[in-house]
């Protein structure tokens, strides 16, 4: 497909071409097209090949178009479906269990649903908890869901 008949919001077919630590490159025929991290899945990734392999046929949300540099940007997450917003929908309130993925200074950030993690703040930790690490299983409640921000909230569960 020809740069000029490219706008945001199109849905085009592709080749990933290459791929570096952060950034898929994609040749949409007379275009070359890029998908950063952010927008390659909803998924977690350690590496774009992890979502797209090269030579792989895709497709993606035209973001943007720069015509000067003859460059596309590209986004795979558009087209999938966002458990985040499954979460909100019917953990709010609710008591789960979370698993430890990283014990910081702020807190506890646990993964409460396959792909959905939230903090459990140290201010949220009672008195006399022992050690917590990686890998541990706690009940939690979810006590507030921010979508705009992509953040969950968690106390712990009564």
């Amino acid at each position: 497909m020809d740069i000029e008949q490219l706008h945001p919001g199109m849905v085009c077919r592709g080749k990933v071409t290459a791929s570096s630590a952060t950034v898929l490159f994609v040749d949409l025929g007379n275009a070359s097209g890029v998908v950063t991290a952010p927008n390659l899945s909803w998924r977690r990734f350690s590496h774009p090949t992890q979502v797209a392999q090269v030579g792989e046929e895709i497709v993606a949300v035209v973001l943007s178009v720069d015509r000067e540099r003859e460059q596309v940007s590209l986004s795979l997450k558009e087209l999938e479906h966002d458990p985040f917003l499954d979460f909100a929908r019917s953990r709010l309130g609710a008591t789960v269990t979370g698993t430890v993925e990283k014990v910081a200074p702020v807190g506890v950030f646990m993964e409460v649903e396959k792909d959905v993690s939230g903090l459990l703040p140290v201010a949220a930790l009672p008195d006399g908890t022992g050690p917590i690490q990686t890998g541990d299983t706690l009940p939690v409640k979810v006590s507030s869901i921010n979508l705009s921000e992509r953040r969950v909230v968690l106390s712990v569960a009564d």
